[in-house]
């Protein structure tokens, strides 16, 4: 019985070779995609989730209340607040705290490179999965001018000679002994890091760090098994606030694996994070596989009137319905299954392109059992979703009126048809849509005036001998005919980065506790970035005093309730100082939060030393002048390359997450359009068939070919402009949602829907026209010959 199923199955196949085709192709692209997408969907949940005992683990987080009752929620804690935790804490088994990752010169004979690392506490590699390659455990972090480094750095630096015990100069720090060495950190961890440092060396070398007030580093922790995560929440709430009178945070757990997809915050409650793409993404990768599985179902519901008789036959000599509902189950199936080949030639070849585009390092391991069995469950699932229709539909034919060739295609067969067309371009637009509305967002924030200009501005670090020379270097380098202006900062004006609540102005609420940024500027900078000025001045080396005086920006303004500021005082930590100027506001990290209150001071302290360089460059010869300024840098730092960046280049980065999802909407949109349109293409060359005569009569009737083609084209146009009609409300919807996101954001205007309805219209138009165009073409004479 089964061997004559699959021969009945062969035959049909060998029988209808356009549709068979059409079947593979349409199937193989929608399962390629459905896979590039949960490839991408697994790999992003997998994140932080190697650790052995991730269960146990919890990034410990605050909450500030500030202005207004909002509360800002964050990683950053008190360097001091991981060994206070854990010998007070019974059931925190080990805590550890680690710096936001530094970038550090490595040298070593000739070899002079710039590595990127962190500073922890030892226990960091009690709670993360961090193998020891070589070196002690209980040496690690613990002694002075030591360092733990990487088996990529260990191959770097020492070839195939054991690094531990070995010294390293880096930095200006002086020579580190190497106690260990850790095994590459993986692609799936968010904390990547090529060496680090004993948290004790940072601890001295910022001596605020070591305050209860200051939030310097970031605390993870992991618990004892038995431990009861609400009861040490419990424990930790009020830890900072009982050690610091200027506190008024208070401390929770999170888990360390949802904080990559779960890490937004909206006043002190987790609202999501990318965990919001990969449902968007998993919901894709499931219309896209239906929409592949709609077209086989429409040609194969389609053509039932050629295989009535067959039906008939099977029935009049004994076949039941369900052997009917196997063999066409069956032939989807192997129909699925023969895509499967073709679908992972797909992504063999198309898997380095997706890893591009999506930055990771995804590879498909054959011989896993569970892959195999992921990819078998992904063919069976398409073929049994693709034959239910068509083979419940098949089978209930009734054998006399398949065998007198009465059935035909009834109203409900042909609505529920032409509704799942309605249904692939409802979900193809809503793709469109949202590719659009992506990208003139993100274009938006590119286009976007932050409040100065980008264009022709460079940063780069001061470190080494350039922090101790920093006023010859700029003096020197102002005389190069490229270079406007030079100024410095301890801002890398890409996101929050200094903040404080303690400032005070005279009326302040005292109950009010408002987070203010705190910028340490030189001289010229406000010129360098061309920074607006409302009202007031900038700082001046006319005016001696200014180091005692500070610039505000218009939040800051509004926030203090100020008229007039221009001549008041406030208090930001230091004496009371003079408000000079008032800076029109500018945006200085993603588009997603408003504009923050600033504070600007001339050199505000020795501990926060301005470390990055700002140079504005005129248009004439970029090139030629950051070479003859990379000589002259050279000069006053021999060891250090000069590493600067194009400030337009660093605020797109800000974007990339979003980048990279418009543009994997962008491509996937593309597919389910042409999936969509593969569909149409044979459902058109069905239609052309079944209509040969009554064209062939029309044009003997004198119908031109316009005609022809107007008549066949014109169905299909309706059921894409029906879909176009679905889609608008939808789209509209899921994309304000995402909007919502952003404090600055665009407007979702008719012109959006407009274009990815014509995109639709015309692909579509093109796919059906030209199979319409081939029937209006054709000789009469062979059409009605049999008439």
């Amino acid at each position: 019985m089964l061997k004559h199923t699959l021969k009945l199955i062969y035959r049909n196949f060998i029988r209808f070779k356009s549709s068979f085709f059409i079947n593979l192709v349409g199937l193989s692209v929608g399962m390629a995609c459905t896979i590039f997408i949960l490839l991408w969907v697994m790999d992003e949940l997998n994140v932080d989730r190697y650790h052995s005992n991730v269960e146990n683990i919890y990034q410990v987080m605050e909450n500030q209340e500030y202005a207004e009752g909002s509360i800002h929620t964050t990683t950053e804690t008190p360097g001091i607040l991981a060994p206070a935790l854990k010998e007070e804490i019974p059931e925190i088994e080990y805590a550890a705290t680690y710096t936001w990752n530094v970038d550090y010169l490595f040298r070593r004979g000739d070899k002079s490179l710039k590595e990127n690392g962190i500073f922890a506490r030892e226990d960091l590699f009690n709670i993360l999965s961090i193998p020891l390659i070589s070196g002690n455990e209980d040496e690690l972090l613990t002694a002075p001018y030591s360092v733990v480094i990487s088996e990529e750095l260990a191959k770097k630096y020492f070839g195939d000679e054991s690094a531990v015990g070995k010294s390293i100069d880096i930095d200006d720090g002086g020579t580190y002994t190497i106690t260990g060495v850790f095994s590459d950190i993986s692609d799936n961890s968010t904390l990547q890091f090529n060496f680090v440092l004993p948290f004790q060396e940072y601890l001295q070398q910022n001596e605020w760090a070591a305050d209860w007030a200051n939030n310097s580093a970031q605390t993870i922790v992991m618990l004892r098994p038995e431990a009861d995560v609400k009861s040490v929440d419990r424990k930790i709430k009020h830890f900072v606030k009982e050690r610091s009178e200027q506190s008024d945070t208070e401390l929770f757990l999170y888990p360390y694996a949802d904080s990559y997809l779960y890490g937004s915050f909206d006043n002190g409650e987790s609202v999501g994070g990318r965990i919001a793409y990969v449902r968007l993404f998993s919901v894709i990768a499931f219309f896209i596989l239906l929409i592949a599985c709609i077209n086989f179902m429409n040609l194969s519901t389609a053509r039932s009137s050629r295989r009535a008789k067959e039906v008939g036959i099977r029935k009049s000599i004994g076949a039941g319905r369900g052997s009917l509902i196997g063999q066409y189950m069956g032939e989807s199936i192997i129909t699925a299954f023969s895509a499967l080949g073709f679908t992972l030639l797909i992504v063999e070849l198309g898997l380095p392109i997706f890893n591009d585009v999506t930055e990771k390092t995804i590879t498909i391991q054959y011989t896993d059992p569970s892959l195999l069995l992921f990819l078998g469950a992904i063919a069976f699932i398409t073929g049994l979703i693709s034959g239910s229709y068509p083979a419940l539909y098949l089978s209930s034919f009734e054998a006399a009126k398949a065998l007198k060739g009465k059935v035909k295609s009834s109203n409900r067969e042909a609505f529920a048809r032409k509704g799942l067309v309605v249904f692939q371009f409802t979900m193809s637009i809503i793709l469109i849509v949202s590719t659009i509305v992506i990208y003139k967002q993100i274009q938006y924030f590119q286009q976007k005036n932050l409040g100065y200009k980008q264009e022709n501005l460079i940063a780069f670090p001061i470190e080494g001998n350039l922090a101790d020379n920093w006023e010859s270097f700029s003096k020197q380098v102002q005389t190069e005919p490229g270079v406007e202006s030079i100024s410095s900062a301890n801002h890398n004006f890409l996101g929050r980065y200094t903040s404080a609540a303690d400032v005070h102005w005279p009326g302040k609420d005292p109950d009010a506790n408002v987070l203010f940024e705190l910028i340490l500027v030189d001289y010229d900078l406000i010129e360098t970035f061309d920074f607006e000025l409302a009202e007031g001045r900038s700082f001046s080396r006319e005016y001696g005093a200014d180091s005692a005086r500070v610039i505000v920006n218009e939040a800051a303004v509004k926030v203090m309730g100020m008229e007039q500021p221009v001549g008041k005082t406030l208090d930001a930590w230091y004496d009371d100082s003079e408000i000079i100027g008032v800076l029109k506001d500018f945006n200085y990290q993603n588009f997603q939060f408003k504009v923050e209150p600033i504070v600007m001071i001339l050199n505000g302290g020795e501990s926060f030393g301005t470390n990055f360089g700002y140079m504005r460059l005129n248009s004439n010869d970029i090139s030629r002048t950051l070479a003859n300024v990379e000589k002259t840098y050279k000069t006053f730092n021999p060891d250090y390359p000069f590493d600067y960046s194009f400030m337009d280049e660093q605020f797109a980065a800000l974007y990339r997450s979003e980048m990279k999802v418009g543009e994997l909407a962008r491509y996937f949109g593309i597919f389910a359009i042409l999936i969509s349109c593969l569909g149409l293409f044979g459902l058109s060359i069905f239609m052309a068939e079944q209509r040969t005569k009554e064209i062939g009569v029309r044009k003997v009737l004198g119908a031109t070919v316009t005609n022809i083609v107007g008549l066949i084209s014109k169905d299909f146009i309706v059921l894409v402009l029906l879909g176009f009609v679905c889609a608008v409300p939808i789209a509209w919807y899921l994309m304000n949602q995402w909007l919502a996101d952003y404090a600055y954001r665009i407007e979702i205007g008719p012109g959006v829907f407009a274009i990815a309805g014509g995109v639709a219209l015309l692909i579509a138009l093109v796919t059906v026209s030209w199979q319409s165009i081939k029937a209006a073409l054709m000789n009469p004479v062979k059409s009605l010959r049999s008439e």
